[in-house]
C-alpha cells in the first residue's frame, strides 16, 4: 500500500484582537497519554466538517467523515498545546502525529494541521487560515484522506486562548488490522518419502549468497508488510536505513494496543522490542528503500 506522508506539518499561528461571541466550551483537559474527558463535537466543529467538505468538493476531493479515534488524537493535542508557549506537532511526550494517532486508536495516520489565536473560535476562521497556507491547504485537499478528527478548545489563561487541531487519516484506520485467517484443515496425502541425501546436503549448506542479497522493499509513505527475516530488534533491522524510517507499528491483539519503534523516539517510549517472522507491520518511510533481511 503506497501512501505519501510528505506534506509539511507547519503550525499556523494567528493571534488577533477580534472579539468572539460564541459560548466558551465546557472546560476539559488531556488525560494520560491519549485520553480526554470530553469528546463531543460542538456546533463549530460540525460546521468545520461541512466547510472543509465543501472546499474539498470544489477541488475534486472526496468528502471526509468524522473518526472518533482521530478526534481523540486532535483533542488531546489541542489541550497539550495549551500548556506550552508555542505550536509544534511533536507533543509534550515527544510523539509526532504519526505516533500519537495510533496511540489514540487510528492505525493509518495521515496529516495534521494546527492553528491558534486569541478570540478566534469560528470554523470559517480556521478554514480560511489554513487555506491561506500552502502546506496546510495541501493537507486539507489530499485526495487519499478519508477521515478527519476535529478539535476546537478554549483554555483560560493559555497563551492563545483558542486552539484548533485537525488530524487526517487514510481509509481503514479506525479498525485494528485483522489477524491472518488460518487455512481450514484439509485432507492431505501421506507424507512423501524423505528427500535424497543430495537434497539434505544442499539444505544444510550455508546460503550466504541468498541471505546477503535478501531485502524488504519499502515505498515512500505507509507500507503494510509481512516480516520475512529472522527475529531481530527494529534497531538492528533498520540500522542501515534508519535515517529514512519515521516509525514502525505493530498491533498487539493480546493487549489491544499499538506497539511502535522509531529511531527518533525516546527509548522510554519505545514499545516494539522485536520483529518476528510472519508478523505484519506498518512501516512509514520518507523515501523508497530496501531493508536488508537478517
Amino acid at each position: 500500500m503506497l501512501r505519501k506522508l510528505s506534506w509539511a506539518l507547519v503550525a499556523c499561528i494567528a493571534v488577533g484582537a477580534v472579539s468572539w461571541t460564541a459560548d466558551r466550551p465546557t472546560a476539559a483537559h488531556a488525560l494520560s497519554n491519549c485520553a480526554v474527558d470530553d469528546l463531543t463535537v460542538d456546533d463549530e466543529e460540525q460546521a468545520f466538517l461541512r466547510l472543509i467538505n465543501g472546499y474539498r468538493a470544489r477541488n475534486n476531493a472526496p468528502a471526509l467523515t468524522i473518526s472518533p479515534a482521530l478526534t481523540r488524537a486532535a483533542t488531546w493535542m489541542a489541550y497539550d498545546l495549551s500548556t506550552r508557549s508555542g505550536l509544534a506537532h511533536r507533543d509534550s511526550l515527544g510523539r509526532t502525529p504519526w505516533l500519537r494517532m495510533p496511540d489514540c486508536g487510528y492505525a493509518i495516520p495521515g496529516g495534521e494541521n494546527l492553528a491558534a489565536g486569541t478570540n478566534r473560535s469560528g470554523a470559517q476562521w480556521a478554514l480560511d487560515a489554513w487555506i491561506a497556507s500552502p502546506s496546510h491547504r495541501d493537507v486539507m485537499l489530499a485526495k487519499d484522506f478519508a477521515t478527519i478528527g476535529i478539535a476546537r478548545v478554549y483554555v483560560e489563561g493559555s497563551r492563545y486562548g483558542w486552539y484548533w487541531v485537525t488530524d487526517f487519516g487514510y481509509p481503514g484506520g479506525d479498525a485494528a488490522p485483522a489477524a491472518p485467517t488460518p487455512l481450514p484443515p484439509t485432507p492431505t496425502p501421506p507424507p512423501p518419502p524423505p528427500p535424497p541425501p543430495t537434497a539434505i546436503t544442499r539444505a544444510a549448506a550455508p546460503p550466504a549468497a541468498s541471505v546477503s542479497t535478501a531485502s524488504l522493499a519499502v515505498s515512500s509513505g505507509s507500507n503494510l508488510v509481512t516480516w520475512r527475516g529472522a527475529a531481530t530488534s527494529p534497531a538492528s533491522a533498520f540500522r542501515s536505513v534508519a535515517h529514512w524510517v519515521s516509525v514502525v507499528y505493530a498491533y498487539d491483539e493480546a493487549t489491544g494496543t499499538w506497539l511502535r519503534w522509531s529511531p527518533a523516539l525516546d527509548p522510554k517510549l519505545q514499545s516494539l522490542p522485536e520483529l518476528r517472522p510472519g508478523q505484519r507491520y506498518w512501516i512509514i518511510a520518507t523515501r523508497g528503500l530496501d531493508v536488508p533481511l537478517p
